[in-house]
């Protein structure tokens, strides 16, 4: 079963003193950064809640990204909502390049009623909270796939990129 959340972390980050800027993205092929695999089955019932988002997807899902300053770690949270209401939240967490860290919660909504097979369609993310606030910056829509392994895949809709997400929670 496949559907498809729309959201996407784009991110500037900017080191101190440094008057460069760093794009941070989520990369395809980044390996995903929870220890316990998925055993979820995907099903086309809803979970629990006034909603259509199959119940499969819902729950917290962890991955990561290696880049030049470290491992970046992404906490992705699905639940259940009607169209117009937010249904995804993504905590971004890594280093900057020169020195000190970031935090960035994303969210986005529910932008289209999803069939029992999917999509799902969520809309572009806006920054729920930045610190610093110069480091997140909201991003187009993405595709969320649940794989045959029970892992969540998150493929960018505008540039193809993906992360692999493993459930967690």
């Amino acid at each position: 079963m496949t559907v498809a959340l729309a959201f996407v972390v784009v991110q500037l980050v900017r080191g101190p003193d440094s008057g460069k800027e760093q794009a941070v993205k989520e990369q395809p092929g980044a390996k995903p950064a929870a220890s316990n695999p998925a055993e979820s089955n995907p099903a086309d019932d809803k979970g629990d809640g006034d909603g259509s988002i199959p119940a499969g997807y819902l729950g917290t899902w962890s991955g990561a990204i290696d880049n030049a300053a470290g491992r970046s770690t992404r906490e992705l949270v699905i639940q259940q909502g009607t169209v117009g209401r937010t249904v995804l939240s993504l905590t971004a967490d890594g280093p900057l390049d020169n020195g000190g860290s970031y935090h960035c919660v994303f969210q986005a909504i529910l932008t289209a009623e999803p069939s029992p097979g999917g999509p799902v369609e969520v809309g572009p993310s806006t920054v729920a909270v930045g610190e610093p606030m110069s480091s997140c910056t909201a991003g187009p829509p993405t595709t969320l796939t649940l794989l045959p392994d029970g892992s969540l895949r998150r493929e960018n809709a505008d540039s193809g990129e993906q992360l692999t997400y493993t459930k967690s929670g």
